[in-house]
């Protein structure tokens, strides 16, 4: 007796484990989630934590615009940026939504930053747990969405900015793909257009992405369809299929005929954009971790196994398989495809990985019952009870390691390669500057790049010239960029630029540069007013 005891009690803790969930299930798996939220949180929040400005020019000029939007009240506004007036900005959605978390929770710019970057990892989270709830691999990929990597470069999750809100708008066009024949062909095809126009409002390359998702899909359930010959149904969805090919193009073509004639030359002329400048990126699949790659190829290979979706199981690997190939092979050695996708096609593929990854940890677990019988034939008798408790393990520790050398590792640093712009003296000043700079005078930086952060920090009405994303491509920085080397500063320069305040900080440093001009009157350490041209003057 006491033998057998010994050899039951693995048994007898895992029926109390799964007697106790059972009785529990709605209270632990919403727990669980919480816990799987909460985790997402903290990761989106990581580089945050101890810097409480944003890391990327992308972030400050959407709060920009997004500040001049609100005074005006319309989607036609000065730009606080000194170029003339926006008119339905490509990414007013993104815009429209700042504008309106802004609005209704009543926190300053900074204030809404310090929780949205890591708000917007935990909405992604649930929605991929949303997409693979109904199909036990929810938990698994939902965990692996803190592994996507953020890179100043390719941006991703962890930065506020149009591409990571739209991703949301994937798990959730995927989702209602996996339903289209439970809720009905008529009921998901609204759906779909919706979130075709949420995406294409908010970032018009993400939509590009859905648009390819649900047309392999549609095409798949076609296909499916003429197989069992239901050729009325695969004349419906030719027509769904059709329509919503057209609606993208239609609405760009209309709405941004200049964007979409250029990203069109620019994919047949094989652009190769920034990476001119920069190269091509590097450390993508080591920044999300050996361990979890590992699992994203399992996965893909259980996705595929498992024919869940029909015909439509294909469509997810083989868009990720091309993203593969296009960001590593394609692009990379003939230049072919627009640029954009390249620069942004990271974060997409690295939700597809976490996906993916999540569904093959799920399989595994699934797998536990007939993985642990099949290696009680393989162990003594004295250990068989242990087996479905070693798989567990394994699987728990398997999935522990991957996210610990995902988050964790140096490489992951490497790829993101952030910096900071922005300090507490240089935001000291553009709040002074702000409240002592008339409405409608332009201020002029030293440093372009510290530019875009000027009017989301100096406040409503408040105006910048010569901001820069990328200073070494645009003439005026580099004219600035002379200014900064020699110090000498043409007064005559600056107003021909319609400049009236030049501000000389440089970030991170804690220093001001320079200038050797007597003209300039130095109002505060860093800031010059500039002399109105007198009569008779040229």
């Amino acid at each position: 007796m006491r033998i057998i005891y010994r050899h039951s009690r693995p048994w007898a803790l895992l029926s109390l484990a799964q007697e106790s969930w059972a009785k529990h299930t709605p209270l632990l798996r919403v727990a669980a989630i919480m816990g799987i939220l909460l985790f997402s949180f903290w990761a989106g929040m990581g580089p945050h934590w101890d810097y409480r400005y944003p890391l990327h020019v992308d972030e400050w000029f959407a709060l920009g615009f997004t500040q001049s939007m609100l005074e005006d009240g319309s989607l036609q506004y000065t730009t606080p940026y000194g170029r003339g007036e926006i008119s339905y900005h490509p990414e007013m959605g993104f815009h429209l939504l700042l504008g309106f978390l802004k609005t209704i929770t009543g926190l300053s710019w900074m204030g809404l930053y310090r929780v949205a970057p890591g708000a917007m990892v935990a909405l992604l989270a649930f929605l991929v747990y949303a997409l693979g709830r109904r199909d036990g691999f929810g938990w698994a990929a939902a965990l692996f969405v803190p592994l996507i990597p953020t890179s100043i470069r390719t941006l991703g999750p962890t930065f506020l900015v149009p591409v990571s809100a739209a991703m949301i708008f994937i798990p959730v066009t995927l989702l209602v793909l996996h339903r289209l024949e439970a809720r009905g062909m008529g009921q998901s095809l609204w759906l779909l257009l919706i979130l075709i126009g949420g995406t294409i409002f908010v970032h018009p390359p993400t939509e590009g992405v859905v648009t390819a998702l649900a047309a392999l899909y549609l095409a798949a359930l076609m296909a499916e369809a003429l197989a069992v010959r239901r050729y009325r149904a695969a004349t419906n969805l030719v027509a769904a299929v059709g329509v919503r090919m057209l609606i993208p193009i239609i609405v760009l073509g209309v709405w941004l005929p200049s964007v979409s004639k250029s990203t069109l030359e620019r994919a047949v002329a094989g652009d190769p954009g920034i990476s001119r400048y920069l190269g091509f990126n590097a450390g993508f699949f080591e920044a999300f971790g050996v361990i979890a790659v590992a699992l994203f190829v399992w996965g893909i290979f259980i996705f595929v196994l498992d024919r869940r979706y029909g015909l439509r199981t294909y469509v997810l690997p083989v868009l990720t398989v091309f993203l593969l190939l296009f960001l590593n092979f394609v692009y990379p050695r003939y230049q072919l495809g627009p640029s954009i996708l390249y620069e942004r096609g990271w974060s997409y593929l690295g939700l597809f990985m976490a996906i993916l990854a999540g569904y093959g940890v799920a399989s595994f677990f699934r797998s536990v019952p007939a993985l642990s019988k099949s290696m009680e034939a393989l162990v003594s008798h004295r250990f068989s009870g242990w087996t479905r408790v070693i798989c567990i393990g394994v699987g728990i520790a398997v999935v522990a390691a991957a996210l610990t050398t995902g988050l964790f590792n140096e490489q992951r640093g490497d790829y993101a390669r952030y910096y900071h712009m922005m300090d507490d003296q240089v935001y000291a000043d553009f709040v002074w500057l702000g409240q002592h700079t008339a409405p409608g005078h332009k201020v002029v930086m030293m440093e372009p790049s510290l530019a875009w952060a000027y009017p989301p920090i100096a406040g409503p009405g408040n105006m910048v010239s010569g901001a820069a994303s990328a200073p070494f491509r645009t003439k005026w920085a580099k004219q600035v960029r002379e200014v900064l080397i020699t110090g000498n500063v043409d007064t005559e320069w600056l107003r021909q630029q319609g400049v009236s305040v030049l501000y000389t900080g440089l970030p991170g440093s804690q220093k001001y540069a320079p200038i050797k001009n007597s003209e300039l009157l130095e109002v505060r350490p860093g800031v010059y007013l500039v002399p109105a041209e007198r009569a008779g003057e040229h």
